[in-house]
């Protein structure tokens, strides 16, 4: 049974933050404020951000006791001297806040590496809960009228977590000597090309001077600053850690006899190796936690980085949390265990509230922490793969009829009714109601619960026969049942999977259900071995910066419609790899991407994704059942920094951390140094 959530008491505290929103590339107010449009690149050269706080003066810094008896030792430079002259200034949710202490997270084994990137995302730029695109790493940034040429202008005295200086080098070396070297990276990476007739043809990189960084492309990359290369990370390598390790820099003789004794086959794979940043704990970084072994062990643990860049409105030098640790879970009613045991401190990732709500709640008093609740903007769907190796399951699914089949067999009501006992919204994967792309032709498309309907579309198609217990056959002669399998991360079928396995089963359809881990579900769709999985779509909210989902370009690691296919837009010789029929509409969705990165001015851009949103609303790549649900963020007492009532949304700000988590901190960090 449900533990009771107040509906008002949902809808009061997703409207109690004015800041109210958690995106992709960018967020949108929720109902408590007027819904805003994402940043529009402006149309003249000028920096893209409202006027930062000022830090005190540099005489006045402060630093982490910590870090003082390193300074006392003379271990460490002073604190004035490890930070830029002008270093980004963060303002927490609970003003300034106390140095010392530990939080404590957990983790889903190796592939799940996310629940520490996530935590140390720091871009040039960033987007954050007020709304604002504003400069982060970089202490200004300039795109130019046509959106051809991006320029960002670097902190004076920026340094690596080891203290070499962190400069226009460590950018053009990433540039020049990784990307551009093709015997490293084979394929140039779209977000640093132009698509011209097909081919990706390379940005220009140069340095204008000491602190600024150009990159000019072939014509208009209107999106260029939206990508999570720039928002959740710099494009750079420590060049001075890396170099030995480069044949560009090395003695060939000394660099050979690193591949050899590392076991390797040449160069390539020792330096990807170096710059694993999850399992490379020596390489250098910009990001605020240091992570100090490698992923695969059973606990991991983050400190401080002594040379991090940013400062609370007092001068004082941030994390103020001294260490991070993230222990391994591989069931995840052990991950509640430990949450309602108190023993994690801040978490969203890895929770479910329709799994896990009731034992939370009804474990806050012993656990000494609080649930806060959040809206999710993503969108349960079905992804039903076209280019699966089952050739039967592929002529089946390529049929629409099929997919809109899908659709109505559902009873959406039901579903939020029993999982999320009323609180959702039956809807496509679209943009929600407060995005500026909010789209309803596609949200609202069939969702009408229609069983006779269903049934009748799959018999037009010609899966008219059943066997004695009613599913469907195959009609090609074998008498064999329609079986399909979907993969999901989860050890068992949840509520939802179960519901829907009932669904299919009403229209003569076998669903059954194969739990695996995050990794080996990765490598199952990289190799196109899936026939469907069922999973939450998300990075709706502000879409524009990243929208792979609808596109189907950027990835197949998961969340596969059309995994051969996407294989072949991004690397036409993967072994995977299928060219669409031609006329297919998946080739119109690909030309709208394209011509949408070209395309400068918010109501342009809008057109072209709508259409987009058209041919889904017509096409329905993947059902989608229901969205706008409760999240479940879980704070122990006395925990500063993070509030009730965000929209929450993936990926591209890293879930709650778009509240910057280098201001966060306890009220009593002594009673938190485990």
């Amino acid at each position: 049974m449900m533990l009771a959530v107040n509906r008002r008491d949902f809808i009061r505290v997703s409207a109690l933050t004015a800041a109210g929103t958690l995106a992709a590339a960018c967020t949108v107010a929720t109902p408590a404020t007027p819904p805003a449009a994402p940043p529009e690149a402006p149309t003249a050269p000028a920096t893209a951000a409202p006027a930062a706080p000022t830090a005190a003066p540099a005489a006045t810094y402060s630093e982490a006791p910590m870090l003082a008896e390193l300074v006392a030792k003379g271990e460490l430079p002073p604190v004035e001297e490890r930070l830029p002259e002008n270093p980004y200034v963060a303002v927490g949710l609970d003003g300034i806040g106390k140095y010392g202490g530990t939080m404590r997270k957990s983790f889903n084994g190796m592939a799940d590496h996310a629940s520490m990137t996530h935590m140390n995302n720091r871009g040039l730029i960033n987007i954050n809960q007020d709304m604002e695109i504003h400069p982060m790493m970089a202490d200004s940034w300039e795109i130019s009228p046509d959106a051809t040429t991006y320029t960002f202008h670097l902190r004076k005295g920026l340094k690596w977590s080891d203290g070499a200086p962190l400069t226009v080098e460590d950018f053009r070396f990433y540039y020049e000597d990784t990307i551009l070297n093709r015997e490293y990276t084979k394929v140039q990476p779209e977000w640093l090309a132009s698509v011209i007739e097909g081919e990706r043809v390379p940005a220009t990189f140069s340095t204008p001077d000491d602190l600024t960084v150009q990159y000019t492309f072939a014509q208009p990359k209107a999106l260029f600053y939206y990508w999570g290369s720039i928002i959740l990370g710099i494009p750079a390598l420590p060049a001075h850690y890396l170099k030995p390790f480069h044949p560009a820099y090395a003695d060939k003789a000394t660099l050979d006899k690193a591949v050899a004794d590392a076991q390797l086959d040449d160069w390539t794979e020792l330096f990807t190796k170096k710059v694993d940043k999850v399992n490379n704990v020596e390489l250098p970084t910009h990001e605020p936690w240091l992570q100090q072994n490698v992923w695969s062990d059973e606990f991991v643990t983050a400190v401080r980085n002594p040379y991090f860049w940013e400062v609370d409105t007092e001068g004082n030098q941030l994390p103020y949390i001294d260490k991070a640790t993230f222990r391994l879970f591989n069931d995840a009613q052990v991950n509640v265990m430990w949450a309602a045991n108190g023993e994690i401190d801040s978490q969203r990732r890895h929770f479910s509230f329709s799994r896990d709500y009731t034992t939370l709640k009804e474990s806050e008093k012993s656990g000494d922490y609080t649930v806060l609740l959040w809206r999710a903007t993503k969108t349960l769907c079905a992804y039903f793969n076209m280019t699966t190796k089952n050739q039967r399951l592929r002529e089946l699914f390529m049929e629409r009829d099929f997919r809109i089949a899908m659709s109505i067999c559902a009873n959406r009501e039901e579903m939020i009714e029993l999982l999320y006992d009323g609180y959702g919204t039956p809807q496509q994967y679209a943009p929600p109601k407060d995005s500026p792309f909010y789209y309803e032709k596609l949200s609202n498309a069939y969702l009408e619960y229609d069983v006779d309907g269903a049934n009748a579309l799959l018999d037009g198609l010609g899966y008219t026969e059943r066997d004695a217990e009613g599913y469907r056959l195959y009609k090609d002669g074998s008498k064999e049942r329609i079986s399909i399998t979907a993969i999901g991360t989860s050890k068992d079928a949840d509520s939802t999977v179960l519901m829907l396995i009932d669904y299919l089963k009403g229209v003569g359809l076998q669903l059954s259900y194969r739990g695996v881990d995050r990794a080996l579900s990765i490598e199952t769709h990289q190799s196109n071995e899936v026939e469907c999985s069922i999973g939450e779509a998300d990075r709706n909210l502000i879409p524009l910066g990243d929208p792979r989902h609808w596109m189907k370009h950027g990835t197949t690691d998961s969340r596969g419609v059309c995994i051969a296919w996407s294989a072949y837009y991004l690397d036409p010789t993967n072994p995977i790899a299928e060219k669409p029929p031609e006329g297919h509409w998946i080739w119109d969705i690909w030309a709208a991407w394209e011509e949408l990165q070209r395309t400068v001015g918010e109501e342009a851009q809008q057109e072209v994704f709508w259409r987009v949103l058209d041919i889904w609303a017509r096409e329905l790549p993947c059902p989608g059942y229901f969205g706008e649900t409760p999240e479940i963020v879980v704070i122990k007492n006395g925990f500063k920094g993070l509030h009730d009532g965000y929209a929450t949304d993936c990926c591209t700000s890293g879930y709650e951390y778009i509240i910057d988590n280098a201001t966060w901190y306890w009220d009593e960090p002594e009673k938190h140094t485990s």
